[in-house]
C-alpha cells in the first residue's frame, strides 16, 4: 500500500462520514413535520426519511450514498393540520431519534479516525522525504 492510496482511504472515509452525518442532520431537522398520507399510487409531499448505503471501494477506500429509508412513513393524528385527511390523519417520518443520535456520534467518530490516519500517511511522507534530503 502506497503512501497516497493511504490519504485516498482516509479521504473516501471522511466523505463517508460527512455523508452519513449530513443524512442524519436531514432526518433530525425533519422528524417533527407532516404531510399528506400516501395516495393510491403512494405519492406525498411528506418528508421521507434517508439512509445510507456503504460499500467497498476496489482498490481501497468506502463509497457512501444517500438512499431513501425503508417504511418512510407512520400515520399519526393530527386534526389541526392542514394536510391532514377526514379522519385526521397525517404522514410523518418514520425517525427514531435515538437512532440518529446514534449515526451522528458514529459519523464523528470515523471521520475522527480517517483524519488520524491521513495524518499519519503525511507524516509518514514527510519522514520519508526528510530522509532523502
Amino acid at each position: 500500500m502506497s503512501l497516497s492510496s493511504m490519504s485516498s482511504i482516509s479521504l473516501s472515509g471522511m466523505q463517508a462520514a460527512a455523508t452519513r452525518l449530513e443524512a442524519s442532520a436531514s432526518n433530525i431537522a425533519n422528524a417533527s413535520s407532516s404531510g399528506p398520507l400516501p395516495d393510491a399510487s403512494g405519492a406525498t409531499t411528506a418528508y421521507a426519511p434517508v439512509t445510507v448505503t456503504q460499500s467497498d471501494v476496489r482498490g481501497g477506500g468506502v463509497s457512501a450514498r444517500i438512499v431513501n429509508a425503508a417504511n418512510p412513513y407512520v400515520s399519526s393524528y393530527d386534526a389541526s393540520s392542514p394536510d391532514a385527511n377526514p379522519d385526521g390523519m397525517v404522514a410523518m417520518p418514520n425517525v427514531d431519534m435515538a437512532s440518529e443520535l446514534v449515526n451522528v456520534m458514529t459519523a464523528r467518530i470515523s471521520y475522527e479516525a480517517s483524519t488520524k490516519t491521513m495524518k499519519v500517511a503525511n507524516d509518514m511522507m514527510k519522514t520519508t522525504l526528510d530522509a532523502f534530503s
